[in-house]
């Protein structure tokens, strides 16, 4: 098999466990994209980028983007984790549009993304997560009931909990397409 890097950046820890999980099935090495050594991106046939979702913000994005000439004959691929539920075609969509915004079309059409739900611990928010959290609360209260999507009513029957989504199976399709 081809030498694979993944690469994640991750605050609270999912999508670290979900880079951990697909570096073990592919046999690659892994890092922080804060350690990525960007001059040593070449040396892989397989490079994987994996993010929260942190406000709409990708991080790490700037590494495939900034070496892009170098590696854009490598198989590339991006993960999310984020708490939307990636069977609702609607997230899926809204997510993809902010991938859109931070990617040059010439770069996005070679990267593979993968959407894989991951979670939250309330207690565990910095301040101005909490913060940032409790305003998406406030702003989905101020909309009338009948204009809530269901993103919208399982954000607010969720608020304040732990929820955890991850899963080893969420990982086969990425698994998949980068042994292929």
């Amino acid at each position: 098999m081809s030498k694979a890097l993944v690469m994640y950046y991750s605050v609270y820890g999912t999508t670290k466990k979900y880079a951990q999980w697909i570096a073990e099935e592919l046999n690659a090495e892994i890092c922080e994209t804060k350690k990525a050594d960007q001059n040593s991106l070449v040396n892989y046939d397989t490079i994987v980028l994996g993010s929260g979702l942190y406000a709409g913000v990708i991080q790490g994005l700037d590494l495939i983007i900034k070496n892009y000439e170098e590696i854009k004959s490598k198989k590339l691929v991006l993960f999310t984790c984020g708490l939307a539920d990636y069977s609702n075609q609607v997230n899926i969509n809204n997510i993809q549009k902010r991938i859109d915004v931070k990617l040059p079309e010439n770069i996005r059409s070679n990267v593979k993304v993968f959407f894989l739900q991951g979670g939250v611990n309330y207690k565990e928010l910095s301040f101005i997560h909490k913060i940032m959290m409790g305003m998406v609360k406030l702003s989905i209260k101020r909309k009338s009931p009948n204009k809530r999507n269901d993103e919208d009513k399982e954000f607010l029957k969720t608020y304040g909990q732990t929820l955890d989504f991850t899963s080893k199976k969420n990982i086969a399709a990425l698994v998949s397409y980068c042994k292929s």
